[in-house]
C-alpha cells in the first residue's frame, strides 16, 4: 500500500508539472511535449520496477484458528491411543526386566529299542520326539547407580522338565532365583575387573560345560561326568565370581582377563530343596588365560581347575550311617577356541563315601571323566567384530560347525561297589559323537549328531543288561 500511494503521488506531481508548463506557455512546440511525456513515462517504470523489487510474498493458505484447533485434537487423540495401548498391550514392571527363554525341540532314533523313560513303553521303542528343555525367566536390574556403576541386578527363571516317578509326565520347577551386586564400576569401559557376588540358586562355578546356560552347550547331550556327578543341578549358595587384569583390543570387540575366580558355599542338596544336614559345600574355580595379542594364534589359550568340596548322608535302611560322607569333586580343563579352530578338554573326579553291605560302615569309591572335543567352524558367528557391526531386523552372520566328541566316563574306578566281585571298569560308558551345528541366526540353531553308546561289560552293576547302540538325534533349539 505505501508502494503505491508513491507512484500515484510520483504521476500526480509529474502530470501537475506537465499542466503547468502547458498554460504558462503556449507557444510550446511538439518536439518539446514529446520530449516532456517520455521522461514522464521513464519515470513511471523506475518506480514500478522498485516497488516490485519490494514486494514480500505473502502466503496463500494461511492457518486459521480452526485449523491450529484440529491439530490440538488429533495430538490428544494421538496420546490417548497411545497411552492406552501401553496400558492394555504391554506387560510393565516397577523396575527394568527383560524376557528371556530358550526351547529345545527334539527328534531321536536308535538302532536298539528301550523300554526306558517316563511313561515307560509297553514294549521296545527306537524313536520318540521329545522338549528336553523349556525354560522362560525375567532378568533385570533393581537398583541401578548411576555414578559409580555398582548395580543390584536379579534373575529368576522357571524351567520344564520330565518327571522320573511313574505316572507323572512333567513339571515346572525353580531354575534361577538369585540377586547379584557388582562391586565395581559397571559404567566404565571392559578395561575395568569384574567383581561380583550371586545370592541364590544359580550354576555352579565349575569347569566348563556345568556353569554354562541351556543356550550355549556345545552338544545336545551333556558330557557324562558333569550330569551323571551332579554338577549340572543348580544349587542355593552365595557365590563371589571376578576377574583380574582384562587384556582388551577395542577394534576386534575382545576382552581377555588374565585371570578369573569364583569361591562360594551353598547347601549340596541340589535345587529346590532345604539342606538335608547341617553341612555347606564348599565350591571353587580358578582359570588363566595366555596374555597374547589378539592376532596371536594363542588367543583365547585358557586353563582352569574346580572342586566341590561336600559332605553327604549315608544311610543304612533308612537311617543315617555318617552324615558327614564324602562327596567331592575335582575338575581340571583346557579351552582353545581361535576361530575357526576350537579344542577343550575337561577331566573330572569324584569321591563319594557309600554304605557297604549290612554294617554300619562306610568306603570311599572315585569315579572319573574325560572329555574332548574338536570343532571347526565356517562363517562368521563367533567372530566379535562382525556381531558388533549394526544391521536391521534379525540378520545375524550364519555358521557351519562340525565337531566331534569322545566322551568318557567310569564311575566306579576304585572297584569298591560291590566288594570287588566284579572287574576294573565295570560300568564304564564311552561315547563317540560326530555332529554339525548349524547356526542360522542369531538366536537359532539346529544340531544333529550321530552318537555311539559303548558299554565296557553287559550289564551294569544292579545286573541290568545293555547292548551298545547307536543313535541319531537332531535338536532345533531358539532363544528369546
Amino acid at each position: 500500500m505505501k508502494h503505491n500511494y508513491k507512484l500515484a503521488k510520483a504521476v500526480t506531481g509529474a502530470l501537475l508539472v506537465l499542466s503547468a508548463g502547458a498554460s504558462s506557455a503556449f507557444a510550446a512546440t511538439n518536439e518539446e511535449l514529446e520530449k516532456q511525456l517520455e521522461a514522464l513515462q521513464k519515470t513511471v517504470e523506475s518506480l514500478k520496477q522498485q516497488v516490485q523489487s519490494q514486494k514480500v510474498a505473502v502466503p496463500e493458505n494461511i492457518a486459521t484458528q480452526d485449523d491450529v484447533e484440529g491439530v490440538r485434537a488429533d495430538l490428544e487423540n494421538y496420546k490417548y491411543d497411545e497411552s492406552r495401548l501401553r496400558e492394555r498391550s504391554t506387560i510393565k514392571s516397577t523396575r527394568d526386566s527383560t524376557l528371556f527363554g530358550v526351547v529345545q525341540v527334539r527328534a531321536q532314533a536308535q538302532n536298539e529299542g528301550t523300554t526306558a523313560g517316563n511313561p515307560a513303553p509297553t514294549s521296545n521303542r527306537s524313536s520318540t520326539f521329545d522338549v528336553p528343555t523349556a525354560l522362560l525367566g525375567v532378568r533385570g536390574n533393581l537398583y541401578r547407580d548411576y555414578v559409580d556403576g555398582k548395580n543390584l541386578d536379579y534373575q529368576f527363571s522357571f524351567t520344564y522338565s520330565k518327571r522320573a516317578t511313574a505316572g507323572a509326565t512333567s513339571d515346572l520347577n525353580l531354575a534361577d532365583a538369585f540377586l547379584r551386586y557388582n562391586f565395581t564400576s559397571t559404567n566404565g569401559g571392559p578395561e575395568i575387573p569384574r567383581f561380583n557376588v550371586t545370592f541364590g540358586q544359580q550354576l555352579l562355578p565349575f569347569g566348563q560345560e556345568a556353569q554354562s546356560p541351556e543356550d550355549l552347550r556345545p552338544t545336545i547331550n551333556v558330557s557324562q561326568a558333569s550330569g551323571r556327578l551332579g554338577l549340572f543341578t543348580r544349587q542355593v549358595g552365595a557365590v563371589i565370581r571376578g576377574d583380574v587384569a582384562p587384556f582388551v583390543d577395542y577394534g576386534a570387540n575382545y576382552r581377555a582377563p588374565l585371570a578369573e575366580y569364583a569361591l562360594g558355599v551353598v547347601n549340596g542338596n541340589v535345587s529346590n530343596k532345604v539342606d538335608d544336614n547341617n553341612n555347606k559345600a564348599i565350591i571353587g574355580r580358578a582359570a588363566f588365560t595366555l596374555p597374547v595379542a589378539y592376532n596371536s594364534w594363542l588367543r583365547e589359550l585358557k586353563a582352569g581347575a574346580s572342586f566341590y568340596k561336600g559332605d553327604k548322608n549315608v544311610q543304612l535302611a533308612g537311617t543315617n550311617v555318617d552324615s558327614h560322607g564324602k562327596n567331592d569333586r575335582y575338575g581340571f580343563d583346557i579351552y582353545y577356541n581361535h576361530a575357526p579352530y576350537g579344542v577343550t578338554y575337561e577331566y573330572i573326579q569324584g569321591r563319594d563315601d557309600f554304605q557297604v553291605g549290612a554294617t554300619n560302615t562306610t568306603k570311599e569309591a572315585k569315579s572319573k571323566g574325560h572329555t574332548l572335543t574338536l570343532f571347526y567352524t565356517f562363517g562368521d558367528q563367533f567372530y566379535n567384530s562382525i556381531k558388533s557391526v549394526a544391521k536391521f531386523d534379525d540378520w545375524h552372520p550364519q555358521s557351519i560347525q562340525p565337531f566331534y566328541r569322545y566322551d568318557y566316563f567310569n564311575p566306579n574306578d576304585s572297584n569298591v561297589t560291590l566288594g570287588g566281585s566284579r572287574g576294573k571298569g565295570d560300568d564304564t560308558v564311552t561315547v563317540n559323537t560326530l555332529g554339525v551345528n548349524w547356526f542360522f541366526a542369531q538366536t537359532t540353531k539346529l544340531q544333529v549328531g550321530i552318537n555311539h553308546w559303548n558299554y565296557e561289560t553287559e550289564k551294569t552293576l544292579t545286573g541290568a543288561k545293555r547292548k551298545d547302540f547307536t543313535e541319531l538325534q537332531a535338536q532345533f533349539q531358539y532363544t528369546f
